[in-house]
């Protein structure tokens, strides 16, 4: 169809125009250039107007099928809210019989509730009463414990002074006869 021999061209296109190109089916754009040049050359006089209302005309071609299939989604869309609306009165009328039980089973429950209330109320009267007598137990062993501590430090004190006695009278040994011998019955 063409000679062997081929002319490459490089050119910038806007991406709108391009897009409409697409949309007219063409996957590259060097067909597209293609077919272009062949229909400019084959109809040199060829109305850029009327070329506008064909590009005009698929455009408007591709909007209609667009909302058709919008319109046609919409409707699935409404089909299934409607199922769905369905489905939540059918759980609204199963939510009203649930409540109904459940509020059946509330009045149940908060007279057991006053029952517990009235036990726990006994319940806690017997612990302050143990309380009460924990802590007296506690204030008096205390006590025990404060006489303790005083008498350890008196055994300290008494245990401080027999010692600050022994070494007195050590020391006086020593004084006294440093060199002298002690009888062989005597240990100090």
């Amino acid at each position: 169809m063409y000679a062997e021999e081929w002319q490459k061209i490089k050119t910038k296109v806007p991406l709108d125009l391009w897009r409409k190109v697409e949309v007219l089916g063409f996957d590259s754009s060097e067909k597209a250039v293609i077919n272009a040049l062949e229909k400019l050359v084959a109809d040199p006089e060829l109305n850029i107007y009327g070329k506008e209302q064909k590009i005009r005309i698929q455009e408007l071609k591709n909007e209609l099928e667009n909302e058709q299939r919008h319109n046609k989604e919409s409707q699935s869309k409404i089909q299934e809210s409607q199922s769905k609306i369905l489905e939540l009165e059918t759980l609204l009328v199963d939510e009203k019989r649930y409540n109904q039980e459940s509020q059946s089973k509330i009045l149940e429950l908060e007279t057991l509730l006053e029952n517990e209330q009235r036990h726990n109320q006994e319940l806690q009267r017997e612990l302050e009463i143990r309380l009460e007598e924990s802590l007296k137990q506690a204030k008096d062993l205390q006590k025990e414990l404060e006489k303790a501590e005083r008498r350890e430090l008196y055994f300290e004190e008494m245990h401080n002074n027999y010692m600050m006695q022994m070494q007195t009278l050590i020391n006086q040994r020593q004084i006294a006869a440093p060199g002298a011998k002690k009888p062989w019955w005597r240990f100090w």
